[in-house]
Formats: C-alpha cells, sequence, structure tokens
C-alpha cells in the first residue's frame, strides 16, 4: 500500500507455518516460546510470555520503523495500528469504531475514572478484591483530583462459597449507596482468581443506574468475550496476558451512548479530532506492541483457538488443583462455577515460620522457590497464603507434578 509517493510500506503476517502440528506441553515451550526449557513456570497471568514468532515480527516492525521514523510516526503506524483495532473489534464482537488500543488495563481504568461527569457528592465502586492499582486508582481520585466525589469499596469476605454471596453484596451495597454512579468490575479478579458473575452483575449495577466499567485484565484469550452480549457499557482487557501480544498491548471498548466523555490520557496534537486519532497520537511513542495485536490473534487461531487452548489449559488446571489438594495438602476456595479456566489459588496452611502478612510474602515465596527450578506467585489475603498458578499450553502434567513436589517438600519441612 502507498501512504506517500517515495515510500512504499511493507504489509507483514505472522508466519504460522506448522503451527497446528506443535503439541501443547513441552513441545511448544520449546519450539514456540523463549522461556528456559529446565523451568516449570506457573505466573504467565501476571505479565505473559512473547511467542518466538511474534518476537521476530515485533522486530520486523521494529526494523521498518527505524527506516524512516517521520513517515512511520506521521502514516505508517497509524495504517498498522487500524488494521488491529479490525482485529481485536472482531474477536471481541464489537464495531471498531468503539474499540482503542492502550497499553494496559491500569491505563484504560484510569482514563475512564479521570473522564467520567461525575456531580458532586456522586461515587464510584470497587471491591478489596480489586486489582491494587485500580484500588489505588480510586483512592487517589477521590482524595486527591475529586475530593467532592466519595469512594465506596465493597468487602468481599474470601474465601468465597457461592456466586449468590456475590450478588446479594452488590444488591445491598447499591442500595445502601444510591449516590453510587460508577462501578469498576472485575471479570476475573486478579490475586484471587474469581470468575465473577459479570452479566448478572452488570443488570444490578444497571437496575441502580450505575455506569458499569468491566476489568477484563485476565479475559482475552482466556474466556470468550462478547462485549455487546456482556451489557456493560466499558470493558478493557490485556492482549499480553493471555492472548500472547507483547507487552503492553490492551483495548478499551465503549458503548456508543458513552460517546462524547471519554478521552484518551494525554491531551496533545489530535485534540477536538477524531477519538481514533486522539488515541493514537499522545505524544511520540511505541506504538508496535500495539499493532502485534492482530498477530498475536493470528497466532491464536493458528494454534487452535479457544476452544483447543481453553480445553487444554482448564483440564490442566482442574488436575492442578487435585494434585495439590490430595497429595500436597494446600485448600481448594471456590465452588467450580467461580473458578476461572487457567488462573486459579489454592490456600497455604498456617505457616508458623512465616507470619501472614503482606511485608513476609517475598521472604515466603524466596524460601519456597528461589532454588528451584519452579516458579508461581503467593498472595497474602485475608490473613492466609494463596498460591495463585496460571496454566498455559506450554505446561504440562511433569510441570504440575514438579511444582507440587517443591511445595510439599517446603510444607514437610516449616510445618
Amino acid at each position: 500500500m502507498e501512504l506517500y509517493p517515495s515510500y512504499k510500506i511493507h504489509e507483514h503476517d505472522l508466519d504460522t507455518s506448522g503451527l497446528a502440528d506443535v503439541k501443547f506441553g513441552k513441545e511448544m515451550k520449546i519450539k514456540e516460546f523463549r522461556l528456559r526449557e529446565d523451568m516449570a513456570f506457573f505466573n504467565h497471568g501476571s505479565y505473559g510470555t512473547v511467542p518466538r514468532r511474534m518476537l521476530d515480527i515485533q522486530i520486523k516492525y521494529l526494523l521498518e520503523r527505524e527506516e524512516h521514523p517521520d513517515l512511520w510516526f506521521r502514516l505508517t503506524a497509524k495504517h498498522y495500528l487500524d488494521k488491529a483495532r479490525h482485529s481485536v473489534a472482531e474477536f471481541v464482537g464489537a464495531d471498531v469504531e468503539n474499540v482503542f488500543l492502550v497499553s494496559n488495563a491500569t491505563t484504560a481504568i484510569n482514563m475512564v475514572v479521570k473522564s467520567y461527569p461525575f456531580q458532586s457528592g456522586q461515587a464510584i465502586l470497587d471491591t478489596n478484591t480489586s486489582y491494587g492499582s485500580v484500588m489505588n486508582l480510586c483512592a487517589d481520585f477521590t482524595s486527591r483530583i475529586r475530593p467532592d466525589v466519595q469512594r465506596v469499596c465493597l468487602q468481599l469476605d474470601f474465601p468465597i462459597e457461592s456466586e449468590d454471596y456475590i450478588i446479594q453484596k452488590y444488591k445491598e451495597i447499591l442500595e445502601q449507596h444510591p449516590e453510587i454512579k460508577l462501578v469498576i468490575l472485575d471479570h476475573i479478579t486478579s490475586p484471587t482468581s474469581i470468575l465473577m458473575p459479570v452479566k448478572k452483575l452488570v443488570d444490578i449495577c444497571h437496575q441502580h443506574g450505575a455506569v458499569v466499567v468491566i476489568d477484563g485484565a485476565h479475559t482475552i484469550g482466556h474466556l470468550p468475550i462478547n462485549v455487546k452480549e456482556l451489557g456493560a457499557d466499558i470493558y478493557t482487557s490485556n492482549l499480553h496476558k493471555w492472548a500472547y501480544a507483547p507487552r503492553g498491548s490492551a483495548f478499551l471498548w465503549y458503548d456508543s451512548k458513552h460517546a462524547g466523555w471519554i478521552l484518551p490520557e494525554n491531551t496533545s496534537w489530535q485534540m477536538g479530532l477524531a477519538l481514533d486519532k486522539q488515541f493514537f497520537d499522545q505524544g511520540t511513542r511505541d506504538h508496535i506492541s500495539l499493532i502485534c495485536a492482530r498477530h498475536a490473534l493470528q497466532f491464536y487461531e493458528a494454534i487452535g483457538g479457544m476452544d483447543k487452548i481453553v480445553g487444554y489449559t482448564s483440564d490442566l488446571a482442574k488436575k492442578a488443583k487435585e494434585i495439590f489438594v490430595k497429595e500436597v495438602g494446600l485448600e481448594d476456595v471456590l465452588p467450580e462455577s467461580l473458578e476461572a479456566p487457567g488462573l486459579r489459588s489454592v490456600r497455604f496452611p498456617t505457616l508458623p515460620k512465616f507470619p501472614c502478612s503482606e511485608s513476609n510474602v517475598w521472604s515466603l515465596h524466596k524460601a519456597l522457590f528461589g532454588n528451584s527450578n519452579v516458579f508461581g506467585i503467593i498472595y497474602a489475603i485475608s490473613g492466609a497464603y494463596y498460591l495463585r498458578y496460571s496454566i498455559q499450553i506450554y505446561n504440562d502434567l511433569d510441570d504440575v507434578k514438579a511444582i507440587a513436589k517443591v511445595i510439599k517438600d517446603f510444607l514437610d519441612s516449616n510445618i
């Protein structure tokens, strides 16, 4: 395609040859990822890891950009970004004019909260299971930026026994606080890995006159998403976690009825023009991770797509939980209806040598995993330690047995 007479841009596509034949598990890890071969890695949910083929195409864009930086930022990058927006919009069942690519879900939620037209005395609702940066945003926004706006933080007792408990707690808080006008709702909670009943909660929030923004940081590539069918007002998700895009790559979608008040984080040269131009031009920045979202979805489909990927990860996650509970001595904490396919949590027994606190988490982590070839993530929640584990297409049962042995040996020596 020609955007400038003396410069013809490239039209890159991901090399997907042979991908459909690569077996999930160890073969996938060795052939398609750069993870250490001797490591059993169980924390894909935090930062993801970029497939080799995605790194290759990322480098192609980097080299193309440096061939003519001026035309890249003025013409080429926007062309590529629009193609990526179309791919993401199609994947999540959205109209492309309502989808924008941003660096991460935290950035998207900051944009929404700081743009929302609150009136004095109105309130924003988050929960004690919200992502930490989102909780900080709500606290900072209502104390420093808009002290005339209230923050209401719903307290959910963890572990959670049923979906009905969550629904009832939301009904109660919304009835008690009719001033709540914006609700931040997790699709899958981050530390506690709860699959929230979002469709039912969206309906309840709307019945009480609240706008709902869903923090779906862990969803795209992990769960089927159709943003229109969910009924939410605004949705955001990271592509660099479960959809194999480079970091940071995410999308923000909004229902058309909210056009006019959602704005990007920076005011720049395109102020007052179409939103796609405003979101694109926010100063000089690296757009390549966002551009690569299209190719990440090509990779995703080429290795088998949603049914194959989620079928594999969900099955292995269930087997892992059985081993953790029956053979290691960790505790199950959620009913199956509230468990995400590939992101789950189990509770440690009391560890006398490591009194439970946020400040002791990393000490426990180093003592448990520091001298091993396995890696998971530990959280301190409601007075107990939890292992949150992610299952990906490069994990297999041998990985599960490896981390189970490390944890069991540790518990045998520390209880």
